[in-house]
């Protein structure tokens, strides 16, 4: 319905009448509706409880931008402009609601918005471009509560905030949205400074008491009152969500959104409130993504058509071409597995995938392109953890690789107890934008090289200005390593300084290269570096070809876990790999005093048969 027309309905030509009067004329015009549609007046009860707005000062109700709001006025609430509380929800309406719901819960990509808020345009929310229409839809989203509204007008309201949010564009409309939220429905710093005082003089007051016996109490309310006052008022609002259909989904893509326009202007005015609403809303998804709230299940070709294509969709290590490829994936002596969580049943939070082989593999091309894989489940010694993948942003910093990697663990030990070997190949993603920083630095990359590879460099290229350049020139060769002469004399020296990158190079204390802190972090042991293991583009892009083994040395795990968390200790597979040896060996002779610190594990339990050996493959 146009505006034209619903004036016309109403017989007003102008908005000049009192908000009050309005409001009554416009619930009366809506009696035909809920006679005739319970699907509108459904609609239109939803707008109003996301509609109604407060008295601004600076805003008259001639302002024709108030006009869904006044034509969605109830009669319940046209007695005061300021009253918040909920209007009267018809049975239909509530019929209506849990119809959408039960939908919802047979069919997950049902999409409630047209249920709720997108069938006529009466039902149309405040426009990006008025602030104080959003303050106000915010406003009442936050403050409704259970308590205050009921059980079902909070969810009506924060569905129809959800619908709002969700026709915005990022870099105006919820930038906007987002940025009034956090700054407008945040922590009231007065409420908490009212409320600290009051705990000091409740203190207070208990100590000058003789009598201690009720002196707890005022001081335990006290405290209570104010941690209330340091709860954002935002954070209901996101409880809210999280109670609706698709409500979790929601709250992932706003946390994605906030991201988002935090890496795009990480200084701006906003910047500051948008990183107190990204700690809530991670706070909130930590508990929403317990363990206890995840399915592991393993992916087969076999596995529902909309999964397979997610699976092909965010791949995020070794892209994945083809069907064809995928089923190749999937397939003999491969093995794929995910998280999925219960209010996204067809969305892998992150996958895994694995080949079952009889020895560590060095070269990734071997794994995801060999036409004749091993399909003989006795034969099978090593798993090969060659991808791990998470598609979800606003899932940043909300640990679940490390807990999908152990869970897969166990479930490989219960299908293949011939596996004793678990390691990763994994990419090094960090390395070769480190190095090409670093040899451009003033005289920086002289400090990289040893003297002998200085003095071959500068052979190799006699007319280069410096070894340094010798070797940017040499990298910056096209396909070099497909060359054999220019691989094996750029190898030693490319692996060496990827082995100071990994161990010694640090990001506070810990590994700067964000895969090597993925697995340390989670309790695997350096094992060794893989000479071009990945030529493809991106590896090339990445690493400069080299790739990483870490090993899961399992009655070590939780001791290595809790040695890199206390201070960096980085672990490395005894005996130790010769591409790593130069770089324990510098880490040991500074003591640590470096901040690096390598500690080597294996030997001894070997040698008492407590952890089986790992099994090597041929570089």
């Amino acid at each position: 319905m146009s505006r034209q027309t619903a004036r016309r309905r109403l017989g007003l030509s102008t908005l000049s009448s009192s908000r009050s009067a309005i409001a009554a004329t416009a619930a009366t015009s809506l009696l035909p509706l809920q006679r005739s549609s319970p699907r509108i007046i459904f609609v239109a009860a939803v707008a109003a409880a996301a509609s109604r707005r407060r008295s601004f000062s600076s805003r008259s109700v001639d302002d024709d931008s108030l006009l869904p709001s006044l034509l969605l006025q109830t009669s319940h609430s046209s007695s005061s402009s300021s009253s918040h509380s909920p209007p009267h929800l018809s049975s239909e309406i509530v019929a209506a609601y849990w119809a959408a719901v039960m939908k919802s819960t047979k069919d997950p990509d049902f999409d409630l918005a047209p249920a709720f808020a997108r069938v006529d345009p009466l039902s149309s929310s405040p426009t990006a471009s008025d602030d104080d229409s959003i303050r106000d839809l915010l406003d009442r989203a936050t403050r409704s509560t259970r308590r205050s509204a009921g059980d079902l007008y909070p969810q009506l309201l924060a569905r129809h905030c959800l619908a709002f949010y969700d026709a915005l564009d990022l870099d105006d409309g919820r930038r906007r949205f987002l940025h009034i939220l956090a700054r407008d429905f945040g922590v009231s710093r007065d409420r908490v400074v009212e409320r600290a005082k009051a705990v000091v003089a409740a203190a207070d007051s208990a100590n000058s008491r003789v009598d201690e016996t009720q002196s707890p109490r005022a001081v335990l309310k006290a405290e209570h009152a104010l941690r209330d006052a340091l709860v954002p008022a935002y954070q209901q609002f996101f409880v809210n969500i999280g109670q609706l259909p698709n409500g979790v989904a929601f709250l992932l893509k706003m946390r994605a959104d906030v991201l988002t326009l935090l890496s795009k202007q990480p200084a701006s005015p906003s910047a500051p409130y948008l990183r107190a609403i990204d700690e809530t809303l991670k706070s909130l998804l930590q508990s929403l993504f317990a363990m206890s709230q995840l399915d592991l299940a393993r992916i087969t070709w076999t596995s529902p058509a909309a999964v397979l294509e997610k699976i092909i969709k965010y791949e995020a290590v070794h892209a994945i071409p083809s069907w064809q490829d995928l089923k190749q994936r999937l397939g003999p002596g491969r093995l794929c597995y995910a998280f999925f969580h219960r209010e996204l049943p067809t969305e892998p939070l992150t996958f895994i995938e694995v080949a079952l082989l009889k020895e560590i593999e060095w070269n990734v091309h071997r794994i995801i392109t060999d036409p004749d894989p091993l399909d003989v489940s006795s034969e099978f010694r090593v798993a090969v953890f060659y991808s791990i993948s998470s598609t979800q942003r606003g899932l940043a910093g909300v640990d679940l690789g490390n807990f999908l990697i152990k869970r897969v663990v166990k479930e490989i030990q219960a299908l293949h107890p011939t596996v004793t070997t678990f390691c990763t190949l994994s990419p090094i993603p960090g390395f070769r934008a480190w190095l090409d920083t670093r040899l451009r630095l003033p005289n920086g990359g002289e400090t990289l090289l040893l003297p002998d590879e200085a003095a071959a460099l500068v052979r190799k290229v006699p007319v280069s200005e410096s070894p340094i350049s010798a070797l940017q020139t040499l990298l910056a060769e096209e396909g070099w390593h497909a060359r054999p002469e220019s691989a094996e004399f750029l190898k030693p020296i490319i692996t060496r300084l990827c082995a100071r990158y990994v161990l010694l190079e640090k990001k506070r204390s810990f590994a700067l290269d964000p895969v090597a802190n993925f697995h340390i972090r989670n309790g695997a042991c350096v094992h060794r570096l893989n000479w071009l293991g990945d030529v493809s583009a991106k590896g090339l892009a990445q690493s400069y070809g080299l790739m990483i083994n870490y090993v899961y040395l399992l009655p070590h795990i939780e001791k290595n876990n809790q040695a890199y968390l206390l201070d960096g200790t980085v672990p490395v597979v005894d005996p130790v790999s010769s591409t790593l040896r130069w770089a324990c060996e510098a880490a040991a002779a500074t003591g640590g005093s470096s901040g690096a610190r390598v500690k080597r594990v294996g030997a001894e339990e070997e040698a008492r048969g407590a952890v089986a050996s790992p099994a090597v493959g041929k570089l």
